[in-house]
């Protein structure tokens, strides 16, 4: 009996140790696991808050310009299944590809009476891009312009900076129908309409009823006082309209998103495009052009009288301010960029946000950019973009904009009826010419319909009759 209780204590005893042991088994264990792993723990789990319909309350703070939310640098992500079958990137110069095109765009050119001209078609299917070049980045020189000559871009600014704000809409960072005064630390209202908030969606389609000012127009000097808040805090930059109601084009509008889009990153424009969208595609271009890594390539900017208007010194000299959120004069129109690489960018949009195998936006965002459905001038207007029926591509409609300043003319079109994109970009500097009724540059459509009837027209001519278009000796 005594023998029997003994085995008995022994056998409690034991179960005891046993139970006590097994949770720090699994503790230890667990933490060795995680000691020597090279994957880093996993990232707490942090609920999303969809934002209302409505405008939040907004708590205006004393201090200028804080950033609202955290700005991780936001992620390019190359998906290897984009890599299947992707073609080869093909650049062909059309002066030796197609002497008959070369003159026949020289003729065209010859007309309009341009220092330099950088055009460049681009088809995503088939990733062929056709180049030709003409005169001189530098006149007095005689330095030629070629397929790398970098030009500012004026307007066509404005969809790059569409680009980088949307690439922060597919990180949650920005919502395109919150109130921006929560994205700027401050309260923006028109003050004829104090229960209207204004939204990114309106300043993207030009409804904000934000328009540009004599300050605005004034204010050239980045060192001075005017900045977007100064502006926008004057109440003087507001037309009485209703945001969201009427359409007009507004530079200064652009300037607000590229503000915004600094103060919910933490980076200045410059730096973040060159991290989202410049570097991951492999284009050396930026807003502040000293920072460029080619910077010896730049074009002279030259007026249609041909006196100059913007040297290379001049370029080079431009900085960006040292506040985010407070520069006037980048975002809508200082973009300095070849225009071979600009049509890599027109190709991203219309290949659904990839390029060579790099997805720089989601599809969705994709589709919002080339949603065009505000009435503007003979054109509908989308986020930064435009969209209308050319004559010189039967039956497509196609995206577009233009930009002039300082005697540059530039304007870019693409089309994705195709079933892929395929679309043109082209700048000039020196030419005199007009605007057409629904607002495209004389010079530049005309180039863009010659080339584009030689490349794709003829070709899908050719496509539909086997024996077209075949020289017989």
């Amino acid at each position: 009996m005594n023998r029997g209780s003994a085995g008995t204590k022994i056998i409690v005893l034991g179960l005891i140790i046993f139970l006590a042991a097994v949770p720090w088994y699994f503790i230890i264990s667990r933490n060795l696991d995680s000691f020597f792993s090279d994957e880093p723990p996993p990232a707490p789990t942090i609920p999303v808050i969809e934002p209302d319909n409505r405008p939040p309350e907004i708590e205006v703070p004393h201090e200028p310009t804080p950033s609202p939310s955290p700005s991780p640098t936001p992620e390019v992500i190359h998906d290897p299944d984009d890599d299947d079958d992707e073609p080869e990137e093909k650049v062909f110069n059309v002066k030796t590809a197609n002497p008959d095109l070369y003159k026949e765009l020289n003729d065209a050119v010859s007309g309009y009476d341009a220092i330099a001209v950088s055009l460049v078609l681009f088809d995503s299917e088939t990733d062929k891009y056709f180049t030709y070049e003409y005169g001189y980045a530098d006149a007095e020189e005689r330095r030629p312009v070629d397929t790398d000559t970098k030009f500012r871009a004026a307007s066509l600014s404005k969809l790059t900076t569409v680009i980088c704000a949307m690439v922060l809409v597919d990180k949650n960072m920005i919502d395109l129908d919150t109130d921006i005064s929560i994205y700027l630390g401050y309260e923006v209202k028109n003050t004829n309409f104090p229960g209207s908030a204004i939204t990114m969606r309106m300043l993207m389609q030009h409804t904000s009823s934000i328009f540009d000012s004599g300050a605005f127009q004034l204010s050239r000097d980045r060192n001075s006082s005017e900045s977007v808040r100064f502006l926008l805090e004057r109440g003087s930059s507001f037309r009485r309209n209703q945001p969201g109601t009427n359409f007009e084009y507004t530079n200064f509008g652009f300037s607000v998103i590229g503000a915004i889009c600094e103060n919910v990153s933490g980076k200045s424009l410059d730096t973040l495009a060159r991290e989202i969208l410049f570097e991951p595609l492999d284009i050396d271009a930026a807003y502040v052009p000293s920072k460029m890594n080619d910077t010896e390539n730049i074009a002279v900017l030259y007026n249609d009288r041909h006196a100059v208007t913007r040297d290379v010194k001049a370029q080079l000299d431009i900085e960006e301010s040292e506040i985010l959120g407070h520069d006037l004069h980048l975002a809508q129109g200082n973009l300095t960029i070849s225009m071979i690489d600009y049509a890599r960018i027109l190709s991203m949009l219309g290949n659904n946000g990839i390029l060579n195998g790099v997805r720089i936006l989601s599809s969705e965002s994709v589709r919002a950019i080339n949603r065009a459905d505000v009435e503007g001038a003979a054109y509908e207007q989308g986020l930064g973009t435009r969209f209308s029926v050319g004559s010189f591509m039967p039956g497509e409609g196609f995206y577009w904009h233009t930009g002039s300043a300082y005697g540059v003319y530039a304007q870019y079109l693409y089309s994705t009826a195709q079933g892929s994109s395929r679309g043109v970009a082209v700048v000039t500097t020196g030419a005199t010419t007009d605007r057409e009724t629904n607002g495209m540059v004389g010079i530049c459509t005309e180039l863009s319909a010659i080339i584009w009837k030689e490349i794709f027209l003829s070709t899908d001519e050719d496509e539909n009759d086997p024996d077209e278009g075949i020289d017989e000796d």
